[in-house]
């Protein structure tokens, strides 16, 4: 029997030991989690270019405005210098001067001898700029390299995502071998901001390559033909253009939070979930939307639960006046038209998940202010809800969802300190914990399917997991995906369906929660008004900033 491998060797292609913060925290994170560095690959203090043309030395002209901003004005934190000569302290050292040609580079065939003895699983390359030829052959699972896509394009264009990918060196510049790729929305307000998010957020994709290697034995990849793209940078004109964007989305963004608020509302329909879901774009469904006592509040995240006493349908009630939401509850027997406050907490409550186990029905609502998520049991009587336990703590959970499968209890969340792309799993032989987290957390770090938006169900004998798709906009739609695999160590998915917004309706701009039982479905809609708490409430909180 082959024993397991705990550990990946590694090496680092670097063009000296000053690297740039997100690269340090990436070999960091290597590191601290088990892989082990081995060799460090370093550019030599010069290099031997054999094609130079007229063209490249005058590679400047015209990009004045760009090269003063970059140098003196701007300044990410993920780009900050940061020496690495603690992490490399006794880490053999080879210097590299490879030859280079039509710009890309070459390594001798001494260098290249010297790598391969050092039997290393990959290189992560953080420098040298494009390598190509037999040193990209030198290790078990290839030479790795990050791809952070057109950045600035996209920022200037208004693209709503932007993709990290780390890729597999191919050999052949036609071809792409990806290996993992997060996707995460555009901060359209600051470029500034955008980057950090992609360079601090794509550091963890090395680590999780590697803990999938070593979960199943292989590197999974996709091999794609690439459209080749000439990389080129603003010139002046387009300079003055990113400074007057960036200025008018500032204030559009600001202007926007204090005078267009979100105002939520619960729906129904009584069509089972799955037929719910499997109706047609263009079929006629008959909603019924619930109506709010008040224009400086709103309904959002409803749960459905059937009792042998009632239906219920428990909800966040959000007030803009006091700045925070608490849960209720409407009744199947009032028509779902009384509704009943069920806490009165001091922090913000929402999300209320509902479910029975063993004959008590429990609720296990959002608190991310508390840094704890806790479980709640209903009383039917009273229309009261009382602590049970704290399931798990220690960070701003959000959206927590639980789901049984295979004799064990997974809670799929994501992590307010982290971007709502994250999402992360926890695991329990027990309901009431402790909880453990996955093997491979973050899971998934995807802007449009990442938040959990109700509870998984199955359908046509699937099982389904809802999601939020939040790229452009909070609640843009709903993505639906089949779980594939579910394990402590394992977690993948295919598409199944998406949600779109409840169309001529009141609320048909936005969706970002789903749930159902065997009669009954339920979702929220979104509408923008405007409000004088509204209004109050935004500005607080950004004076609070």
């Amino acid at each position: 029997m082959v024993k397991k491998r705990k550990s990946l060797r590694f090496g680092l292609m670097i063009n000296s030991l000053n690297v740039e913060q997100w690269q340090h925290d990436t070999i960091r994170l290597l590191m601290d989690n088990g892989m082990k560095l081995s060799l460090i690959i370093q550019k030599a203090d010069s290099t031997f270019p054999f094609s130079i043309t007229k063209k490249n030395k005058n590679k400047s002209h015209g990009h004045f405005l760009y090269r003063l901003w970059n140098r003196f004005l701007f300044h990410p934190r993920s780009k900050f210098p940061i020496n690495i000569d603690k992490l490399t302290d006794g880490i053999p050292t080879i210097f590299c001067a490879p030859r280079v040609i039509r710009g890309i580079s070459y390594f001798n065939e001494m260098d290249i001898q010297e790598i391969r003895n050092q039997n290393l699983d990959f290189i992560l390359q953080l420098g040298f700029d494009i390598v190509a030829g037999e040193v990209i052959n030198t290790t078990k699972y290839g030479v790795w390299k990050f791809n952070h896509g057109d950045s600035f394009w996209r920022y200037m264009r208004g693209k709503h995502s932007n993709s990290v990918i780390l890729q597999k060196l191919s050999g052949k510049e036609e071809k792409e071998i990806y290996l993992k790729e997060i996707k995460l929305s555009t901060i359209l307000h600051s470029y500034k901001a955008h980057l950090e998010q992609l360079h601090f957020d794509g550091s963890v994709l090395p680590l999780q390559v590697c803990k999938e290697i070593l979960t199943t034995g292989e590197l999974k990849s996709m091999t794609i033909d690439s459209k080749i793209k000439e990389s080129h940078l603003p010139n002046d004109f387009n300079m003055v253009r990113y400074y007057l964007k960036s200025v008018w989305r500032r204030i559009a963004f600001h202007l926007n939070d204090l005078f267009r608020q979100e105002d939520w509302n619960v729906g129904y329909c009584n069509s089972p979930i799955e037929d719910f879901v499997s109706a047609k774009e263009n079929e006629e469904l008959e909603i019924h939307w619930f109506k709010k006592p008040r224009k400086n509040c709103y309904f959002a995240d409803p749960f459905i639960i059937k009792t042998e006493k009632d239906t219920y349908i428990f909800f966040e009630w959000y007030s803009y006046s006091k700045g925070k939401a608490d849960l209720a509850v409407a009744r199947k027997s009032e028509d779902f038209k009384q509704y009943h406050i069920l806490t009165n907490f001091k922090e913000h409550r929402s999300y209320p998940y509902v479910f029975s186990h063993e004959g008590t029905i429990y609720c296990m609502p959002e608190a991310n202010q508390t840094n704890q998520v806790c479980l709640y049991r209903f009383n039917e009587e009273k229309l009261t809800v009382e602590k049970d336990c704290v399931l798990l703590d220690g960070f701003p959970i959000v959206d927590a969802t639980l789901y049984h499968h295979e004799n064990k209890w997974f809670m799929f969340l994501v992590n307010q300190k982290k971007s709502h792309s994250h999402l992360e799993i926890y695991h329990s032989d027990n309901l009431k914990g402790p909880y453990l987290p996955h093997h491979n957390n973050p899971v998934m770090i995807d802007c449009s399917k990442a938040r959990p938006a109700g509870k998984i169900f199955s359908c046509d004998g699937r099982i389904i997991r809802p999601s939020q798709n939040s790229t452009s906009h909070y609640g843009e739609s709903l993505i639906l995906e089949e779980i594939e695999i579910l394990s402590e160590k394992q977690f993948s998915t295919i598409p199944f369906k998406i949600i779109e917004p409840i169309e001529n309706s009141d609320y048909g701009k936005g969706i970002h929660t789903i749930n159902g039982d065997d009669k009954i479905t339920v979702f929220d809609g979104k509408r923008f008004v405007f409000t004088i708490s509204g209004l109050k409430q935004q500005f607080k909180q950004k004076i609070r900033k």
